[in-house]
């Protein structure tokens, strides 16, 4: 009989160390969790919003071209008005008016 006490008492032991590790494993790992999340936290934080600058900085750059473009664009019919305005004036300038033409048809091709 004292043997099955023993062994009973050497189970009992054994799943209350186990028990006891089980316990300290739960702790430890909710604590690392709970150490980790601020870091996780800021490193999903950083991932968004580079994500967004990249996106801001694509619409920057769509929009760059195209004040870009508008600018080519105005500064050729400034250039065409004025050689009309010098033809007009003068009835000169022929070469300078096909020369915007051919500028003006360029760029209407192009796009």
């Amino acid at each position: 009989m004292e043997d099955l006490i023993t062994t009973v008492q050497t189970i009992l032991s054994i799943c209350g160390g186990i028990s006891i590790i089980g316990g300290a494993a739960a702790i430890l790992t909710g604590a690392y969790k709970k150490y980790k999340k601020p870091t996780n936290d800021l490193e999903n934080r950083i991932t968004v919003i580079e994500s967004d600058i990249k996106d801001i900085k694509q619409k920057l750059n769509n929009d760059y071209e195209s004040i870009n473009n508008n600018r080519n664009d105005m500064n050729l019919l400034m250039r065409s008005m004025f050689c009309l305005i010098e033809n007009k004036i003068t009835g000169n300038n022929i070469e300078g008016l096909k020369k915007t033409r051919d500028e003006l048809i360029n760029a209407l091709t192009e796009k």
